[in-house]
């Protein structure tokens, strides 16, 4: 069974909240994260950082790589 989180983060003096569904995932879990309409996929790499992967053949407008950091810190900070 899936369950969503919240993310809040604030970036440049806004406020905002992106709703992510976190998976069971091999040996830890994934959260699949709607960015501005782009379905990522964060989770942590061999080394336990987080990554952010796109969706494959994936050609639209990147997200905001700011932004992108600005959620990876918060999901850090909720599974340390």
């Amino acid at each position: 069974m899936e369950q969503t989180v919240d993310i809040p983060v604030t970036i440049r003096g806004v406020e905002r909240s992106f709703m992510a569904r976190v998976q069971a995932w091999r040996y830890g879990i994934r959260f699949l994260v709607d960015i501005d309409g782009v379905e990522m996929t964060l989770e942590r790499d061999d080394a336990g950082e987080f990554r952010a992967i796109l969706p494959e053949k994936f050609s639209g407008k990147l997200p905001d790589k700011e932004l992108v950091t600005a959620i990876i810190e918060v999901l850090q900070s909720l599974t340390s």
